[in-house]
């Protein structure tokens, strides 16, 4: 009997890998390029086309029926261009100053020559195996890097800077000093990839949902059918509590004891409807 690490969907499957070989045709398959130069670009890529989805409707408050939608109405409506280009340059030194380096250099130090091969692709077990083990360890990093961050001198010299947004925006969510650039935004999704060694069809996969998750947290959205914003946009608002992303350490530690009092905490919930969160637990 196959382990569930073993699993795989033969006719799916098979399709999957000869999609993956004929993109590893052209675009190569020596393991650096693609955990490095290949990574970077796509990773980066997502970013700036996802983010920008929202940024567009901070920028022209179009479509005007997802307004209902911001978690703090009447703010970066409009964003000031003045602001944005300082937000772009900031993040576009992070990603290649320091997260193209900083990527190098945790391959070459943790997993060259360890990775699988990547014209094989891994089971269907041993991708969720590798993600559990992600989000297990980003975590607990990010949340406690997260903490440290708010101490002094720390907060004062390097973690103000991203909350100079008590109402952030997507692009926001990689504004940030450099150092915290590398603590916080980068080490620990990295923690998982590198203690499992893992493929980089799975590393693909992870750093967008990492990617994707820091924006909605950051858009200034509670959007329909979404995972709600509201703990983390709470956390800009307040400072003092919602540390994590899933809220579970924040619980063990107590530290979202006035968010669990708050409105937003009401509200922080997927929406099921089209009605928004604010229309349907009103701050009345």
């Amino acid at each position: 009997m196959e382990t569930v690490a073993e699993v795989r969907l033969p006719g799916f499957g098979s399709i999957v890998q000869d999609k993956w070989n004929s993109l590893l045709d052209v675009i190569g398959d020596e393991p650096e390029f693609l955990y490095v130069w290949a990574l970077s670009v796509f990773v980066h890529s997502f970013f700036w086309l996802v983010g920008g989805l929202f940024v567009l409707m901070d920028l022209t408050n179009k479509p005007a029926f997802l307004r209902r939608y911001k978690t703090q109405p009447g703010k970066n409506e409009p964003v000031a261009w003045a602001d944005l280009r300082r937000v772009m340059a900031t993040i576009l030194f992070n990603q290649t100053v320091i997260g193209i380096p900083l990527t190098y250099a945790g391959y070459h130090g943790t997993i060259k020559g360890l990775v699988p091969d990547p014209r094989v692709l891994p089971s269907l077990g041993v991708i969720l195996r590798d993600l559990v083990v992600c989000v297990f360890f980003a975590e607990i990093g990010f949340y406690y890097v997260h903490r440290l961050l708010h101490l002094s001198p720390l907060y004062r010299h390097v973690h103000k800077k991203h909350h100079e947004w008590t109402a952030p925006f997507a692009w926001t969510a990689m504004y940030c000093h450099p150092v915290e650039h590398v603590i916080s935004n980068m080490i620990p999704p990295m923690i998982g990839i590198q203690l499992m060694k893992a493929h980089i069809f799975t590393t693909a996969i992870w750093f967008p949902l990492v990617i994707f998750n820091t924006i909605r947290d950051h858009c200034g959205y509670h959007l329909p059918f979404f995972p709600s914003s509201e703990f983390h946009d709470y956390h800009h608002a307040k400072f003092t509590e919602c540390f994590g992303t899933f809220g579970y350490l924040d619980w063990l530690h107590g530290t979202d004891t006035k968010f669990r009092q708050s409105k937003q905490h009401q509200r922080h919930r997927t929406l099921w409807c089209l009605k928004s969160a604010r229309e349907l637990y009103p701050d009345s």
